[in-house]
């Protein structure tokens, strides 16, 4: 029987709540830190619309899950975080609602922090903001945009675009027992356009890290939209145990969900929508218990480690940061269509030599019109159980026992699934009790991917009603070159229209002779060409790093231009931004003629790029290189050997390199990490006449895609090394109709593929 005494008491207090919960209307910090400090039970905070620059938001109030407390915009989108800011949340039950964090950085840390000090936030969310162009200035300067901490806490219809520095985006963190088993939700957001990031480190979601593998998190990630998540092999890292990754849309993203570390993970009923771009995958499997149950795999066209489903193999008593074996997995009720082969055993080395066991796999269903080959294996997979996968009746690959092939169309299984046609899964009972618990949808009844639905509406816009300021989302590009004109006659002009035109600018060099006495820093975006076509003379003063500074961030191309540089004394004729900003750039040559640069003068490369900064793009197409004395691409600074390059996808197309001494090509990825697709070159139709080099002409170190097509090499590097491969891990380089002339040889190594 409940006292009266205490029932006065929960009235008294609801009459409070009711009575004076009060609205506090704050317009800058020094006010919002004392509404912080006065805020009770019920209250709302409301922040005045306008720009807030260079704020620490800082809630350590606690409100009741009957009275939390709202901080809320005056207008949702209307109050702007910008310069250098972050929010730190280290209270009970508060809402945070309607902010834009835009074009700044975090003053120190993280951008949005559910911890305050040693006081970690429980209960409490983050919901309709947004965080867009939020980096770091140095692209190695590594944070979050969002670090998790303590229990039950959410971030929903939220959109995060655009991180450029190394750094998870969103991390859940399992420090202690105040983190642990937190069930954190994370649902209804989109995660949009983060650009390859060139190393590793650029993950959208990460839960957990390899020493935490064993705990559990039961963090909930569901309802969110991933687009163009490029950042590495990984788009989600599961580095924990006991979380739902459910009814999630990963649209053209290069990469994984993957199962990293840690056991008795759930993914289901997620829509992987490749639409055939290079790289996009699905789910990569290793550790124990972990389940795959209707997802659908759209047109997923990875391999390796981004394979529309990948199960690995594991180390012989493995360390945790390495790769424990698979053990007790279930794949079943998926349905993949026009994928790339999935991987059996993936990873097989003289390390991972450890295959899956216990492993069932049922009730799939691979429809394939592009591909002869439905899955590779590596190793022994006489533990991995197949039971009623169907594939269509034209794939040509002969296929283990427990697949079968009929005829398929896509029509076909959205509007008449596919029965069950055998019970002898001798497993099936006890996997049906275990879905019970583990799957929001159970066991479906049918053979692969029943909802349909989900399919559809994602296909048709995968944004609809997901996240805040849609408009806000796809694809980070490069600025087109501006149609702004000056002509310059000489060096004074150029410095003269950058000055005033940092941003856009197009300049057209009149003059035949151009003397720097100082680095011309480019504008955001430059194009510089010549109407004319008669040489015109570059020359410099002695001990200037470069004529030319490529800034991070911008738009170059160079156009028609005939340049002698034989009086050239800079280190370098381009070199690249040496700040290690985050911002990317893009690079690109065309029609123009290179000669006489020379090391004797001090010109040491042509084109060099430093470390830490990553262009997206760096092309040389229909360029003719003379008698230079110099390194013509020089991007071989990367050598701290933890996976960082200097380009992700570099072209060198149609040019003719004829009497150059020096290095044409040195190209440098160090270090073992996989997660990366780049860097990418593409070397094709050249000509390479009586050019030669002390050491190798082309040498590349860690490249993970090369492709020589079509060049001829002429009297060149006789009795050395034309090209030469240094690779640590997989790699993929192909060779194909190149013819050598009285020339040096090609090094090759075992991922050298010549076709002819």
């Amino acid at each position: 029987m409940i006292k009266p005494s205490f029932l006065l008491l929960v009235l008294s207090i609801v009459f409070y709540q009711l009575t004076f919960a009060k609205t506090i209307k704050v317009s800058n910090q020094a006010q919002l830190a004392e509404a912080n400090k006065s805020a009770v039970a019920g209250d709302m905070i409301v922040l005045q619309n306008g720009t807030w620059k260079d704020c620490d938001l800082l809630l350590t109030c606690s409100g009741t899950a009957a009275k939390p407390i709202v901080v809320k915009a005056e207008v949702a989108g209307k109050v702007i975080i910008t310069g250098k800011s972050n929010l730190r949340i280290g209270g009970n039950y508060i809402i945070v609602s309607g902010l834009e964090f835009i074009n700044g950085n975090a003053a120190e840390g993280d951008v949005w922090q559910f911890k305050a000090g040693n006081t970690v936030a429980n209960n409490c969310r983050v919901t309709n903001c947004i965080i867009s162009d939020f980096s770091n200035l140095k692209r190695l300067d590594e944070n979050y945009w969002v670090a998790l901490y303590g229990h039950h806490n959410r971030v929903d219809h939220c959109t995060f675009n655009n991180k450029k520095n190394i750094g998870v985006l969103m991390a859940v963190i399992l420090d202690d027992d105040r983190s642990r088993e937190n069930s954190h939700n994370i649902d209804s957001n989109v995660f949009a356009g983060r650009t390859p990031l060139a190393s590793n480190g650029g993950e959208i979601i990460r839960v957990g890290v390899s020493q935490h593998c064993t705990f559990y998190s039961n963090t909930v990630i569901r309802d969110n939209v991933f687009n163009n998540c490029d950042g590495e092999a990984e788009i989600i890292s599961i580095k924990s145990c006991g979380n739902i990754i459910r009814n999630n849309v990963f649209q053209e993203c290069q990469g994984s969900l993957s199962l990293r570390h840690g056991n008795n993970n759930t993914v289901e009923g997620n829509t992987f929508l490749g639409n055939g771009k290079e790289g996009t995958g699905g789910v990569r499997i290793i550790n124990e218990g972990n389940w795959v149950v209707n997802n659908l795999f759209y047109e997923c066209r990875g391999v390796n480690f981004r394979s529309p489903l990948a199960i690995m193999n594991g180390v012989f008593n493995s360390p945790a940061f390495r790769y424990l074996p698979v053990r007790d997995a279930v794949v079943a009720n998926n349905t993949f269509i026009n994928c790339t082969s999935f991987s059996l055993c993936e990873g097989s080395d003289t390390e991972r030599t450890v295959s899956p066991k216990n492993v069932y796999f049922f009730n799939n269903v691979f429809l394939n019109k592009k591909d002869t080959t439905l899955y590779e294996v590596f190793d022994n997979i006489d533990s991995i159980y197949f039971y009623n996968n169907i594939a269509n009746k034209t794939l040509k690959q002969l296929l283990t026992k427990g697949f079968t092939k009929q005829a398929l169309n896509i029509a076909q299984l959205k509007t008449t699934p596919l029965a069950i046609a055998t019970k002898s899964n001798p497993q099936l009972d006890s996997i049906k009790q275990m879905a019970l618990k583990k799957l929001a949808y159970g066991l479906p009844k049918t053979v692969g991917f029943t909802r349909w639905a989900a399919f559809n509406a994602a296909q048709k816009n995968a944004y609809k009603g997901k996240g805040y300021k849609a408009e806000n989302m796809g694809k980070c590009t490069a600025y087109p070159p501006n149609d702004t004109t000056i002509n310059c006659t000489d060096v004074a002009a150029i410095e003269a229209a950058i000055k005033i035109n940092k941003q856009k600018i197009s300049i057209v060099l009149t003059g035949t002779n151009y003397h720097f006495t100082s680095p011309i820093e480019t504008a955001s975006t430059l194009h510089l060409y010549a109407n004319h076509k008669q040489t015109i003379t570059f020359s410099s003063a002695a001990q200037m790093p470069a004529v030319f500074i490529i800034k991070a961030g911008s738009f170059i191309l160079i156009d028609s231009l005939k340049i002698d540089g034989k009086g050239v004394q800079a280190n370098s004729l381009f070199l690249t931004d040496t700040t290690g900003n985050s911002n990317h750039y893009t690079f690109s040559i065309n029609n123009c003629e290179f000669s006489n640069f020379n090391t004797s003068n001090g010109c040491k490369h042509l084109f060099n790029a430093s470390k830490y900064v990553v262009a997206d793009n760096i092309n040389f197409k229909n360029c003719f290189f003379n008698n230079n004395n110099c390194n013509l691409f020089y991007l071989n600074n990367e050598t701290d050997n933890k996976g960082y390059y200097s380009v992700e996808a570099m072209l060198v197309g149609y040019c003719q390199f004829t009497n150059n001494n020096g290095n044409i090509l040195s190209l440098y990825r160090g270090g073992n990490d996989e997660s990366t697709m780049g860097p990418k070159l593409r070397f094709n139709f050249n000509k390479i006449i009586n050019c030669n080099n002390n050491g190798d002409l082309i040498k590349l170190t860690g490249v993970q895609q090369s492709y020589f097509t079509n060049n001829s090499f002429t009297n060149s590097n006789k009795g050395k090394t034309i090209i030469s491969y240094a690779d640590k891990v997989r790699a993929f380089h192909q060779q194909s109709n190149n013819q050598l002339n009285n020339s040096g040889s090609i090094e090759a190594n075992k991922f050298v593929v010549v076709r002819k």
